[in-house]
């Protein structure tokens, strides 16, 4: 008998084992199928509660890696061709950028069901005629924020020549901070969109910026939007989404499209040619691109949305609806910006300018 419950109680552990064994193989497999999708973009891209919200709703974890510009996007890239990255949200030069150098792969068009909704403005633009490899998420203008107070007796008039020959004395300037986007701007005040400089008119660009430079408060860029805010400068060149959510908190400020043309810049949803879960990134990007989802984003963000049923929605800021609305009528151009000079040119440039 002694012999018997013996023999159960090993029978018994030897069942226990084998049951654990079992159970941590059928468990690990699950532990590893965790579905993860890798974003790369911008900080101020992607509202954090509307990832929250996709993961608790699809199970999906999502994990975001940052930069800070294209070019160190396009670094990235050209050393591992994206690989780890599933979703990025290059600007309009870069995606062209990343074209050339094949590392993207061709959207399924199929497989979204908000394209009838995009922006007809933002899409087959030269970058990516088809928009084989892009499809337009949010886009911003290069404006003027102004300090309203500071123009209440000449208003201020947002046309380039005001911006670089002001006839207000008393204007103070925060200016754009990136020489490639300043080369351009002071380039098609002076001969359009001419597609290449001579020397003699290179050294009239320099003219321009240095003529401007006396009234220049900063070279602030999108950091504008503070020298506005403490009253250290009259009128900003800024991307738009900067202003807005500046303007949307301190009254004195507001954010005006200039008359005659303006820069725009689209970001757009790009799939790396490394990525492994497309099929990921789809039930993403429908979840994003729903209206009301949208509309959180544009709405914390003030980037202009790309598709066009997101309006209803929203509610966070008069001004931004005010510039929609603006943009719907605007008679200007819109221009996206060049790279007119070499790296080497546009530094050395733009050093001799700052150092002057």
């Amino acid at each position: 008998m002694r012999y018997l419950f013996r023999l159960a109680i090993i029978t018994l552990w030897i069942g226990i084992f084998f049951a654990f064994l079992t159970v941590t193989h059928y468990l690990r497999p699950l532990k590893q199928e965790t579905q993860v999708l890798n974003i790369f973009s911008w900080p101020e891209i992607l509202n954090p509660e509307i990832i929250k919200k996709f993961e608790r709703e699809t199970g999906i974890k999502v994990v975001r890696h940052y930069y800070t510009s294209n070019e160190e996007l396009l670094v990235k890239f050209k050393t591992n061709r994206g690989k780890g990255y599933d979703l990025i949200i290059p600007s309009d030069y870069a995606v062209k950028r990343l074209i050339e150098e094949e590392l993207l792969q061709p959207i399924n068009h199929k497989k979204l069901d908000f394209t009838n909704h995009l922006n007809p403005k933002l899409i087959n633009q030269k970058f990516d005629p088809e928009n084989t490899y892009s499809i337009p998420f949010t886009w911003e203008i290069l404006g003027f924020g102004i300090d309203t107070e500071q123009y209440e007796l000449q208003p201020f008039e947002p046309t380039w020549k005001e911006l670089f020959s002001p006839t207000n004395p008393n204007t103070k300037i925060s200016m754009l901070n990136d020489p490639i986007e300043a080369i351009d701007a002071a380039a098609n005040l002076l001969f359009g969109q001419q597609k290449a400089l001579a020397p003699q008119e290179i050294a009239l660009v320099h003219a321009k910026l240095q003529e401007q430079k006396p009234l220049v408060e900063a070279y602030a860029g999108v950091r504008g939007d503070y020298l506005l805010i403490t009253k250290n400068a009259s009128v900003a060149v800024i991307p738009s989404s900067y202003i807005l959510r500046a303007a949307n908190s301190y009254p004195h400020i507001d954010f005006v499209l200039p008359k005659d043309y303006t820069f725009i810049s689209i970001e757009n949803m790009c799939i790396p040619i490394e990525s492994e879960n497309a099929e990921l990134v789809y039930i993403f990007l429908n979840y994003l691109y729903k209206p009301e989802v949208f509309a959180y984003e544009t709405n914390t963000f003030h980037n202009f949305p790309a598709v066009t049923n997101v309006g209803p929605h929203i509610k966070s800021s008069p001004i931004l609806q005010k510039t929609l609305d603006a943009l719907d009528y605007y008679d200007g151009k819109f221009y996206y910006t060049r790279e007119l000079l070499s790296e080497k040119e546009s530094r050395s440039l733009w050093v001799k300018l700052k150092s002057s």
